[in-house]
């Protein structure tokens, strides 16, 4: 359960994570829309640990952002329907109150639902029966009370999303103790916690860290889905706190999770963004390496002897568990047209905007040796 003196103000890490969180429901909203309002007549936002929607300074958390959002997003009056769920009664009943406050909420045609539950197992078959496109998000105090099934049951249903703020530290920790065996078990499942438990036992903090995220990453594969994650490092910029991270099964999904978190990133390294909030990292401190310079190389590589691309296409079929935001991929794709390595129809000389690449243009790429 939440320390109620976490509410008393947010951190630069909880703007960027209400940021993140309301400006992808807005996103995902706009592209479900079209085709809920035709068939389930609704679309649905749920959140699993709301908390009292409110900051002690007044700063609204992201439960009011939503519903601000939805409020004055005609669109959404008669389509959103919202569920608020914390296992504190304090909480549920705080934000009720605050929602009864905001100016116009009578306009939306679904009253929020607001509950008092503990998020676990006993979860999984109510949301495998909800069959509305819906957005779930999840920012539990740690990680226990979400697993791999809860987020398989999650996204049964076309068009719905899991968004998950977790404690990495915790999840680091438990990882290697005996009390903590039965939630790590569910977390990850108990076969894949058992082969995580037996992979990270030799490996140094940094290694054991991707050897976590990416087992978290497989376990969305196996649900035929990709996982999008936003890091979040320490005061010294030493070691990573927390993850936000979206699963979809569109690819549509990731890639608004990717460019939402993107403008969140403390470091820009030839417009590739880091994909991290990290406070002691320093913005004019340059790499080694162009990573622009590395995606043009991969690319030559990975589409050899491809033909009739669009930009977009490339993007998509590439951008996963990568920094790349679509914006790099125009430039690299740019550069490699003006050193002859990619054939574009139409070609430079004869477009409008020389130094942009429309969306319908054809890319080819020579094969390789």
């Amino acid at each position: 359960m939440a320390d109620v003196s976490f509410f008393d103000t947010p951190t630069i890490a909880s703007r960027k994570k209400q940021r993140i969180v309301s400006k992808y429901l807005a996103g995902w909203a706009n592209i479900v829309l079209p085709q809920a309002r035709t068939h389930e007549g609704r679309m649905m936002y749920v959140d699993l640990f709301c908390g009292p929607g409110q900051y002690e300074d007044g700063t609204p958390s992201i439960p009011l952002l939503i519903l601000e959002h939805a409020v004055n997003t005609p669109p959404l009056h008669d389509m959103l329907q919202t569920v608020f769920n914390d296992e504190n009664p304090a909480f549920v009943e705080a934000l009720t109150a605050r929602i009864a406050r905001i100016p116009g909420i009578d306009r939306l045609k679904y009253k929020p639902v607001l509950r008092n539950r503990t998020i676990g197992q006993d979860t999984i078959p109510r949301v495998k029966s909800n069959y509305v496109p819906t957005l779930y998000f999840a920012d539990p105090w740690g990680y226990e009370g979400v697993s791999i099934d809860l987020i398989d049951a999650a996204l049964s249903q076309w068009g719905s999303d899991f968004m998950f703020f977790f404690n990495y530290n915790r999840i680091n920790m438990h990882l290697g103790s005996d009390v903590m065996c039965g939630p790590i078990n569910e977390f990850f499942s108990p076969g894949r916690a058992e082969q995580l438990r037996q992979t990270i036992a030799p490996l140094g903090p940094v290694q054991r860290e991707q050897a976590v995220l990416k087992a978290m990453k497989d376990a969305a594969k196996d649900l035929r889905a990709q996982a999008g994650i936003f890091t979040y490092r320490s005061e010294t910029g030493s070691r990573s706190t927390h993850h936000l991270m979206c699963v979809s099964k569109h690819r549509q999904g990731m890639a608004l999770f990717k460019e939402i978190s993107a403008k969140e990133s403390t470091r820009f390294d030839d417009d590739v963004p880091s994909l991290d909030y990290n406070p002691a990292a320093n913005p004019d401190q340059t790499l080694l390496f162009s990573p622009l310079e590395q995606l043009e190389q991969d690319l030559v590589t990975t589409f050899a002897g491809k033909t009739g691309l669009t930009a977009e296409q490339i993007y998509h079929d590439h951008h996963n568990g990568k920094p790349y935001i679509l914006k790099n991929y125009r430039q690299a794709l740019l550069r490699l047209e003006e050193n002859g390595a990619i054939l574009v129809d139409p070609p430079r000389a004869t477009r409008r905007q020389p130094d942009t690449i429309p969306g319908s243009a054809r890319i080819s790429f020579p094969r390789v040796g």
